[in-house]
């Protein structure tokens, strides 16, 4: 009975290999990870220079990738277009939309110079983005100048730092509920 100790040295020889193999798997494939998101967080870094650089807007850039493809990329054009909504991330979620002719985009992932702001995260969660990379913190915005961690807090005027002269109000009105009752079945989910 000699070769009991010896079989099952062996078999917890061989499952200590596989898992040895596994942990280096999973290790090359987060570096993978690792290497793809830095490569394409520089992507989104460029363009967020060519806001810069052009006058267009803010220092924020993003980038949209499926299968391993740019499908879209954008910088801030707030100030090239007079538009307050011409966020990066909102920009490229529109390219991507387009480019792939559809409205969700839960097979991509987004890369971002800066954490983006609440609109834009907004408009990530209605695209069905199941990922989101980002390099600077959102700190790094509001110490330039761009501040947008209290739009929740100023809506509803309690905010310390950032106050909105925006009056909220809402109306129990027939003919928006009419809209929406009658249309209940005939409205496209997205």
């Amino acid at each position: 009975m000699a070769w009991v100790p010896l079989v099952g040295g062996i078999a917890a020889l061989l499952l200590t290999r596989e898992l040895v193999l596994r942990i280096r798997r999973k290790l090359i494939d987060a570096n993978d990870e690792d290497e793809v998101d830095y490569r394409f967080l520089s992507v989104a870094a460029r363009e967020a220079e060519v806001a810069i650089r052009n006058k267009e807007g803010g220092p924020f850039g993003a980038v949209i990738v499926k299968d391993g493809e740019i499908i879209a990329q954008a910088h801030n054009e707030v100030l090239k277009t007079k538009d307050p909504t011409a966020h990066a991330e909102i920009l490229a979620i529109q390219k991507a939309c387009k480019n792939l002719g559809k409205i969700e985009l839960s097979d991509c992932v987004i890369y971002c110079s800066c954490e983006p702001c609440p609109m834009s995260f907004a408009a990530m969660y209605l695209a069905r983005l199941p990922r989101l990379v980002y390099g600077a913190q959102a700190e790094a915005a509001h110490d330039l100048g761009f501040d947008s961690s209290h739009i929740a807090d100023a809506i509803r005027g309690t905010s310390t730092f950032q106050k909105s002269n925006c009056t909220v109000r809402r109306i129990v009105h027939p003919e928006v509920a009419k809209v929406f009752w009658k249309n209940r079945t005939k409205v496209q989910i997205y």
